[in-house]
């Protein structure tokens, strides 16, 4: 499969931007300036720091930058035109933790500290090595850094690029899914693959070669808790993904749904060690224990999304999402991945009756897009976690 992605792409986006060259931005990207490039990440040592300082810690919800002012004696300064400070959106019900809990198969309340301090140990050594452990984590997926560096080539016809795509019969079934779906609702049933190829456009081909580029992470055939756990994982970054997208307003929707993707691939690892170090089938786990392992989960997702060259925008919209004791000034990615995460998670729990679509506090306080956005993840099924649950269910007898 990457080795047939990794031809499409050179075949159909040959184009590779030049030293001279900028990649295209899109309109509402050049209106508005991109943020200043972060600062150097910080070293293991210090994430270890960070993660291990939530266990009596969780983050905060919002930051508010300084803004200074200068001004001379002689004249007045030019007025600066500063950015407004982003402020994060919380449903007033704590989605988060109970999404940790449903992944965990709800074990209740309590603490089991032996396993506990044995699967944070294993998480904090991980986190302070280089990330060599292939068994453990995973390779960037060969076509993305196509997908990142490639141009539009607008002299490849829809019928040149099905002759490409016809060879996959897991991408044919990708695209003609994807092109039925309510996201583009046509009018009639589309069977044609030149046609969805011309409906869908280069962009819609580029999100879709991406989707079924990571798709492999998500490694079913793993121990108990991934088992149960990846399904759900993946339903959510596929909604997370199309979340940033679609609310990607001045921002690259691109990079934004790339980055929705990496959301969670921290938290797959995370499972996969659990996995490793816990025998037992569930185990009843403290506030500590959840606060310390998605904060170094999420500290893994963007130091992979670092070793596998992500843009840098990318980097700093995933590490904001570790929390840690002080709460981060985001930036617009950042609090879009933020946003983009929770409703991708409300809406997986309302699809699963973990949570009730009619219950006023998970909208309090959400903008109407975000809104419209949580209505339209409804009726778009990237991933068939049906049957990958009845395979789940059929393989642990559970």
């Amino acid at each position: 499969m990457q080795n047939f992605l990794s031809k499409l792409f050179n075949q159909v986006f040959s184009k590779t931007p030049s030293a001279k060259t900028a990649p295209r931005a899109t309109p509402a990207a050049e209106a508005v300036k991109s943020p200043a490039t972060p600062a150097a990440p910080p070293t293991p040592s210090q994430e270890l720091i960070v993660a291990q300082s939530t266990l009596e810690a969780s983050p905060s919800v919002t930051a508010i930058t300084p803004v200074t002012t200068a001004a001379t004696e002689t004249k007045p300064a030019a007025t600066e035109i500063v950015p407004p400070v982003l402020q994060a959106w919380r449903p007033q019900i704590a989605v988060d933790p109970l999404f940790f809990s449903w992944l965990m198969g709800n074990p209740g309340e309590g603490s089991s500290m032996d396993i506990e301090q044995k699967v944070l140990q294993a998480l904090y050594a991980l986190l302070a090595s280089d990330l060599n452990d292939a068994v453990v984590v995973p390779r960037v997926p060969t076509v993305i850094p196509q997908l990142l560096g490639s141009l539009r080539n607008k002299t490849v016809s829809a019928g040149e690029l099905s002759s490409h795509i016809v060879k996959d019969v897991v991408l044919v079934g990708e695209v003609i899914n994807a092109v039925n779906s309510a996201l583009y609702n046509p009018a009639d049933r589309i069977n044609s693959l030149e046609k969805a190829v011309m409906v869908l456009g280069e962009d819609g081909l580029r999100l879709l070669i991406a989707k079924v580029a990571f798709r492999p992470i998500i490694n079913l055939n793993a121990g108990n808790f991934t088992r149960r756990a990846a399904p759900h994982l993946w339903n959510q970054s596929e909604k997370c993904a199309l979340a940033c997208y679609q609310l990607a307003t001045g921002l690259d929707p691109f990079q934004a749904f790339l980055t929705g993707l990496m959301k969670n691939v921290g938290l797959i690892i995370a499972f996969r060690l659990l996995d490793q170090q816990c025998d037992e089938a569930k185990f009843k786990y403290s506030s500590s224990f959840y606060h310390a392992f998605t904060s170094v989960a999420a500290t893994l997702s963007y130091r992979i999304a670092q070793r596998w060259e992500f843009p840098a925008a990318v980097i700093q919209a995933l590490q904001q999402q570790a929390g840690g004791s002080k709460a981060p000034v985001w930036t617009p990615l950042g609090h879009l991945l933020h946003s983009a995460d929770l409703l991708a998670k409300m809406r997986v729990m309302v699809n699963h009756g973990q949570l009730k679509s009619s219950d006023e506090r998970l909208f309090a306080g959400l903008p109407a897009d975000a809104i419209d956005c949580f209505a339209m993840l409804n009726h778009v099924q990237l991933y068939d976690t049906a049957s990958a649950l009845q395979k789940n269910h059929a393989t642990s007898g559970a």
